[in-house]
């Protein structure tokens, strides 16, 4: 299917909010800690944000943002085991699945920096190193990401695919909540197939003038929702009919975002009526101020 103008400006729209006003990305990341990307990438699944930035949070505040996964292990060994670790130092007993007697998610984590050390693994640098272009993925995946899956509660392999996301890496798979999400961007009559997918988010990228991995990674944790978009701006959804108002032409996407032209094709078809009727359920599924709800860890 073929890519318009309207959908790269729409998705445009939806990452600008995690660009500064330089370009880089505000999408999370920790290039110089792999400890920090594996409690996160374990801590994610399932969990509020505010949680997950709660225990990355009390990690940094006690060890910094340097450590690697052997000074991880350090520290769980010195505060006399994981549990004892998970309720002292990152206070959350938050357990791998709801089965009953469930291990703690922070044994996951202490498992996890046991199989760092048996592929010598401690730094981002070395992660990427031992992953390289191997597969991440399926049945010929790299050494590393199976014994990732062999842990407890990670055989979805949506947490070594966190991981890799904030470690920086340029493996990205595309599975059905990130198809959810294109497909929620570009219009419901999108076939979302994986080159669409990866086309859309490499126009997307040139238009925003910033690296294919920015766009994949600002798309990935929206669509697993460990980024939240502003549920204001995130109902803003461009008219059917404003490619009508801009270049049709695919080649030397503006990399400047034009506001003043949108807001005029939005005042011309202004009968598409309240905004917020144009949002998804789907894209907010953590209970807000003023609602009932568990509270985050």
């Amino acid at each position: 299917m073929e890519i318009t103008t309207r959908s790269i400006r729409s998705l445009a729209y939806r990452c600008e909010e995690f660009l500064d006003d330089r370009g880089e990305p505000l999408s999370i990341g920790y290039s110089g800690s792999l400890a920090l990307c594996i409690l996160d990438a374990i801590y994610s699944t399932g969990s509020h944000p505010t949680a997950v930035d709660n225990v990355a949070d009390r990690y940094i505040a006690r060890r910094g943002r340097a450590d690697g996964a052997k000074s991880l292990r350090y520290s769980i060994a010195a505060a006399g085991g994981a549990e004892v670790w998970a309720r002292k130092v990152i206070r959350n007993l938050k357990p791998a699945n709801v089965q009953p007697g469930a291990m703690l998610r922070a044994e996951v984590v202490d498992r996890a920096t046991r199989l760092m050390a048996d592929h010598d693994i401690d730094t981002v640098d070395d992660l990427l190193a031992a992953v390289g272009d191997e597969p991440s993925t399926g049945r010929h995946a790299n050494e590393v990401a199976r014994g990732w899956w062999a842990l407890p509660s990670q055989k979805s392999g949506i947490s070594w695919r966190n991981l890799l996301m904030l470690a920086g890496s340029d493996h990205f798979e595309i599975d059905h909540r990130v198809q959810g999400y294109i497909g929620e961007v570009a219009g419901f009559f999108v076939v979302t197939t994986d080159d669409y997918v990866l086309e859309l988010i490499d126009a997307t990228a040139d238009f925003l003038g910033v690296e294919g991995r920015v766009v994949k990674q600002i798309v990935w944790q929206v669509s697993h929702r460990r980024l939240l978009p502003d549920p204001k701006r995130e109902s803003f959804v461009f008219p059917y009919g404003l490619e009508d108002e801009l270049e049709p032409e695919a080649e030397g996407w503006d990399s400047v975002f034009d506001r003043e032209l949108c807001a005029e094709a939005v005042d011309r078809n202004s009968t598409l009526g309240p905004e917020e009727d144009l949002g998804s359920d789907w894209m907010t599924p953590y209970s807000r101020p003023g609602t009932t709800g568990a509270a985050p860890f």
